[in-house]
């Protein structure tokens, strides 16, 4: 199924309107009833796109599955989720901020402007004005580099066309946080574990062993998502980790217990993220408002990786939305 769809217009498929009208969970109920089936597909869910099956359309599933290629490779559900050969094999020694370290010496720290979210987008006679608490920003052309739900709180003038600023309405975030136990050492690599953990039941339900190579010291990778999260987003710090401890002993055995250290972060609290790791479409959100995601108004133009062709969700599909609304800006200067 999502080997038929265009990666850049899924909601032209001529079933596209039948699928984006069920959830992917309907769908699983009825064409894969087994309960093994349904574990492994709903612990992969919760795992890429932090949501419940019962949450998002199936073309939308359908799309981002598509998505997990290139032009020459065809997109598979096992390349979201796999360690090796798949999106997860592969990690930053220094962590994702490094990246956006690196981009902002390349791109000159005295050209970045911290702590000024944008308010207001307006246009007047031939120029954007971009205002900020801190200063107003003249440009001739603006690039949106949010997801659809925070793009949303910026004000604009004129006003956005009806289609996309529906579209924001209609694309919450995923529920997702991150904890690492940190311990003195990966004491699970002598049993022979790999720390690799899909369960169905917990507080944190996919792990990853996060340690360096040489074992210097042990961590844990816990993530909370989809419900889960939401629950524990109502919990105090010491209530989560109690739980998650107990977690890790039903995973790795007693000596689990001895946690050094906890870093903790909850995406659904940032300001600028309320969520993770992308927003997402539940049923009739493609099919009715998806022509809105890539496309530009006037000269502003929309990036971010659930407007990516391929990879939406990943890094990989933020830095490709960076380089079509970069040649965009360039075709029209």
């Amino acid at each position: 199924m999502a080997a038929e769809l265009d990666v850049n217009a899924p909601w032209n498929h001529s079933r596209s309107v039948e699928w984006d009208s069920e959830t992917l969970q309907s769908w699983m109920n009825r064409e894969m009833p087994h309960s093994d089936a349904q574990f492994l597909l709903t612990g992969g869910v919760q795992a890429v796109f932090s949501t419940e099956p019962r949450e998002q359309s199936l073309l939308y599933t359908l799309s981002i599955i598509a998505s997990a290629g290139n032009a020459t490779t065809r997109g598979t559900f096992e390349r979201l989720v796999d360690v090796t050969g798949g999106a997860q094999e592969r990690r930053l020694e220094r962590g994702a901020h490094a990246l956006a370290d690196r981009l902002a010496i390349n791109l000159g720290i005295r050209n970045i402007l911290f702590r000024s979210p944008v308010t207001n987008i307006e246009l007047k006679g031939d120029n954007y004005f971009v205002v900020s608490s801190a200063r107003v920003v003249l440009a001739r052309h603006v690039i949106v580099a949010m997801s659809p739900p925070l793009a949303s709180r910026i004000t604009y003038f004129p006003l956005l066309p009806p289609a996309r600023d529906q579209l924001t309405q209609r694309m919450p975030m995923g529920s997702i946080g991150k904890i690492f136990a940190i311990y003195f050492r990966p004491f699970w690599r002598k049993s022979g574990l790999n720390g690799q953990i899909l369960s169905d039941t917990g507080a944190v339900r996919t792990l990853l062993d996060s340690s360096p190579d040489d074992g210097s010291f042990g961590a844990m990778l816990c993530f909370m998502e989809a419900d889960e999260a939401r629950r524990l987003d109502r919990l105090g710090n010491l209530d989560i980790t109690e739980e998650i401890t107990r977690d890790l002993i039903r995973y790795l055995g007693p000596e689990a217990i001895n946690v050094s250290g906890w870093d903790m972060v909850q995406w659904d609290h940032e300001m600028y993220s309320r969520g993770g790791p992308a927003a997402y479409a539940p049923p009739g959100v493609l099919t009715a408002y998806g022509t809105a995601l890539r496309a530009p108004y006037n000269r502003i133009h929309f990036a971010g990786t659930e407007t990516s062709d391929y990879w939406i969700g990943y890094m990989d599909g933020a830095v490709r939305s960076g380089e079509r609304v970069a040649a965009e800006v360039l075709a029209n200067w």
